[in-house]
């Protein structure tokens, strides 16, 4: 049995077509917002997301909840983060990944799967080629603290949220 000519297209093309990931790293002190995405530029939900090379490596959680430090890549094309890099605006920024199904994004369909870190330190600046940031959990830091027990409906019914 062969398979149909469609499925051999598109086993062919060249493109991923299935999940695409949309960052933004908002400066902590700033209103300043970068948007971006691997390959193409992009228009989602009103905002513009520029088209450069990234990659988000080491992405991994535990089966007892730890999580890793991944670390995002970009390309810093004509400098665009050098000032603030070097000003230390990019300590502490936000950084969020979406990730959206290909046909959400072509219909500017409102549905992602989102996770946030923050930057905790700039490993590697090579001006006007690439920045490569280490990011860490948002729960992650030395005054943040987990509270043992929630305090929330059902087990509390007074308590309102």
């Amino acid at each position: 049995m062969t398979a149909p000519v469609s499925h051999l297209q598109e086993a062919q093309k060249l493109t991923a077509d299935a999940l695409v990931d949309l960052f933004t790293v908002s400066l902590k002190n700033l209103p300043v917002v970068f948007r971006f995405k691997h390959d193409d530029t992009k228009i989602w939900q009103g905002n513009t997301y520029e088209g450069m090379a990234c990659r988000l490596t080491g992405d991994n959680r535990s089966a007892d909840g730890e999580e890793s430090r991944p670390s995002l890549q970009v390309m810093n094309p004509l400098g665009i983060f050098n000032a603030a890099a070097v000003a230390g605006q990019l300590d502490m920024a936000v950084v969020t990944r979406r990730r959206v199904l290909r046909e959400h994004l072509d219909a500017n369909v409102n549905i992602y799967d989102q996770r946030m870190w923050y930057i905790g330190r700039i490993r590697e600046l090579i001006t006007g080629q690439s920045i490569s940031f280490e990011l860490r959990n948002m729960t992650e830091g030395a005054n943040f603290q987990i509270p043992s027990r929630m305090f929330i409906p059902p087990d509390f019914p007074l308590v309102s949220l």
